[in-house]
């Protein structure tokens, strides 16, 4: 399985705005992209997929931008993929006659991968990050 950059900016886009939770004021798009080295115009489409899947929401007006609409233990890796490039595994690989038999190992393979990564939150993504700085200080 490969995860596209689309996935990528959307889960980096998600990091920095989880890094900013507990703060009212929203985070702007070109902030996003520079702090996460995303480019902008592309962020913009990536930030409105996740807000169709009601994981960020916008703020307008000269003083908007974005913020989660959940919390970051809410959210996991699970809820952007699939809000960014679908189903897991969905068209299967072999969808004809002669993959018949490998049918449901392929949607038991698909179930694992959603249940690992619906356990991965983006408050254990942050933990992760905090205590791997906090060696390397």
């Amino acid at each position: 399985m490969n995860v596209s950059s689309r996935c990528e900016y959307a889960c980096r886009a998600i990091i920095e705005l989880a890094r900013h939770e507990n703060s009212d004021t929203p985070v702007t798009a070109m902030y996003i992209a520079e702090r996460r080295r995303i480019p902008e115009k592309y962020l913009v489409h990536i930030l409105l997929q996740l807000k169709r899947a009601g994981l960020v929401r916008s703020v307008r007006g000269a003083q908007g931008g974005y913020l989660l609409a959940k919390s970051p233990d809410d959210i996991s890796l699970f809820h952007i993929i699939r809000a960014i490039d679908g189903p897991i595994l969905d068209p299967l690989p072999v969808e004809d006659a002669a993959g018949i038999d490998l049918e449901p190992t392929w949607r038991e393979t698909a179930a694992r991968i959603e249940k690992l990564l619906s356990e991965v939150t983006v408050r254990n993504i942050l933990d992760r990050a905090t205590k791997t700085r906090m060696y390397h200080i």
